[in-house]
């Protein structure tokens, strides 16, 4: 009859547990390996989670952040962009305006103002633009369409004028129309608010603000240089080229005058957009840091967890291969 020892069973126990231990070892390192994550996390922050929860939470802001950066440097690029379009058309407007002035000939007059009044919708429709659904220079009115068709401002506008006999006459009432405050601009052309829109949280300390809208004295001098250049194409001091020919030179001069104005507008966008780009150079910055902080602390050493992983490997086969050789032990092997 066959009998176990003391000395078998804690021969047995031991193996078995060397045999469990190796197979945990196993799975641990496997797990490090494939995942670059240190498996046993408690023991790496030695039980206090504290540090590592406040770097989750501050790469959480970071990101919050950084969409607020975003949102805002995609806004500021709109609004960057119908200003240069803008700009773009007065810059093409005033030559000819003041060319045609200085021919003083019915036919180039009809003509250059023609294509004045064609640029003022294109102009009118370019302030309209919206950016992710939000009208661009509207301020806080940001659902609202903030300025009122070309076909509106120029009805409004002939309205105005009605009696002007004179080139001077036609100014005083559009510059009158237009004028901040008491004019009809603010009430019959604009729709958006005379709040600025909020501002883009960048961090916890800095917002950036692009409050410039359809009611700048800049974005006013465009509109008003246009709609000169436009009105004798709407039938304006018909049959008196003198006049016709002084209401272009001065809606050329105008314009050039309001070129000036939109580069400034357009450098106060500027100065937002660098603010947002310095901002999004922080925050990329701060959260590198912190990433490498967390990354220090949850990441396996690849090379020493791949090192033990073979160890383990090893180790585990050759207690198989000792239990096997054991298992088919004979007594007449020693006799």
């Amino acid at each position: 009859m066959n009998s176990l020892t003391l000395g078998d069973l804690s021969t047995m126990f031991r193996r078995s547990s060397l045999i469990t231990q190796n197979k945990t070892d196993l799975d641990t390192y496997s797990m490090e390996v494939a995942s670059g994550l240190k498996a046993d996390l408690s023991k790496s922050v030695s039980g206090d989670f504290t540090p590592l929860a406040s770097m989750e939470r501050s790469l959480r802001t970071f990101e919050s952040y950084q969409r607020g950066i975003n949102d805002a440097a995609f806004f500021g690029s709109s609004m960057q962009n119908v200003l240069g379009t803008v700009a773009d058309h007065v810059d093409t407007s005033a030559g000819p305006l003041l060319n045609a002035a200085s021919y003083n000939n019915a036919a180039t007059i009809e003509i250059t103002s023609t294509q004045a009044r064609a640029t003022l919708d294109s102009v009118v429709n370019a302030f309209n633009t919206r950016a992710g659904g939000r009208a661009i220079f509207g301020g806080a009115a940001t659902q609202t369409t903030p300025l009122q068709s070309s076909e509106i401002l120029m009805s409004e506008i002939q309205t105005a004028i009605a009696g002007a006999a004179s080139a001077d006459d036609i100014l005083t009432a559009v510059d009158a129309w237009f004028e901040p405050g008491t004019g009809s601009y603010d009430t019959v052309m604009y729709n958006g608010s005379t709040s600025p829109k909020s501002g883009f949280v960048l961090n916890d300390q800095e917002t950036a603000t692009f409050d410039v809208t359809a009611t700048a004295q800049g974005i006013r001098e465009t509109l008003k240089g246009l709609v000169l250049g436009a009105l004798v194409s709407e039938g304006a001091l018909a049959g008196n080229i003198d006049e016709q020919a002084q209401l272009m030179q001065t809606a050329g001069e105008r314009l050039y005058g309001a070129s000036a104005q939109l580069q400034q507008l357009s450098a106060q966008v500027g100065t937002q957009e660098a603010k947002v780009e310095a901002a999004s150079q922080r925050n990329t910055t701060e959260k590198y840091a912190t990433e490498r902080a967390k990354s220090e602390i949850v990441s396996a050493d690849i090379y020493d967890s791949a090192t033990k992983l073979q160890q383990a490997e090893a180790q585990l086969e050759m207690m198989y291969t000792i239990t096997a050789r054991l298992s088919n032990l004979k007594l007449s092997d020693y006799i």
